[in-house]
């Protein structure tokens, strides 16, 4: 899929304490890609050259600090769930000395924000999912925060890893019923083992 860059003024960016939040969706530049891939090389956070020359191309808020240092990013892909509706795909990564609990929740409200309102220029995803692959992600306080965020544990996947969707229409409706809620997942769930799969359709160019 080739997608045309839009046009995303500076307020897209956020400030959290000192650090900057860069938003570069569909629009990183050369040098960025190579920020990005400099970064997981030296923190051996993806060491496949191919994997992170494509996931660079993902890359929503880079995390800069006071001296404009990559100190991590977020990034989606798009994939399609079994009732056919596409959703973004987010990911993650902060350096081992960046990580705090604060930094790493202000990073997914800014991207799931900045999204929930982003006008796609191929296609409308109707939210964004979290596979938790981190079993820290997994323990009941990551859970309880998911929910005060306004996520839904869908179930899981394959591999056992965790997965918690928001949906961004929802955000402006009244939630549904448990009952509906229900019956909404079985549509999603793979047989009867809460096991779910996707299907990516795209990534960027």
């Amino acid at each position: 899929m080739r997608t045309v860059a839009p046009d995303v003024s500076r307020a897209a960016d956020v400030r959290f304490r000192d650090y900057l939040l860069e938003n570069v969706y569909l629009r990183t530049t050369e040098a960025q890609r190579s920020e990005i891939i400099a970064l997981w090389r030296e923190e051996e956070a993806l060491t496949d050259q191919a994997e992170a020359e494509r996931r660079s191309h993902e890359a929503v808020f880079l995390v800069r600090t006071a001296s404009a240092e990559l100190a991590g990013l977020s990034t989606v892909g798009l994939v399609r769930v079994k009732d056919g509706r596409t959703f973004y795909a987010y990911r993650m990564f902060l350096r081992k000395r960046d990580r705090v609990p604060y930094r790493m929740v202000a990073v997914i409200i800014a991207t799931r924000d900045f999204l929930r309102t982003f006008q796609h220029p191929e296609l409308q995803p109707a939210g964004m999912l979290h596979v938790n692959e981190n079993p820290k992600l997994m323990r009941p306080g990551a859970r309880k925060l998911f929910e005060r965020l306004g996520y839904r544990y869908w179930g899981r996947t394959p591999r056992d890893e965790e997965v918690w969707a928001v949906e961004f229409d929802a955000q402006t409706r009244s939630l549904p019923r448990p009952a509906e809620w229900r019956r909404a997942l079985k549509q999603l769930l793979h047989c009867q083992d809460s096991s779910l799969e996707f299907k990516v359709i795209s990534w960027s160019p």
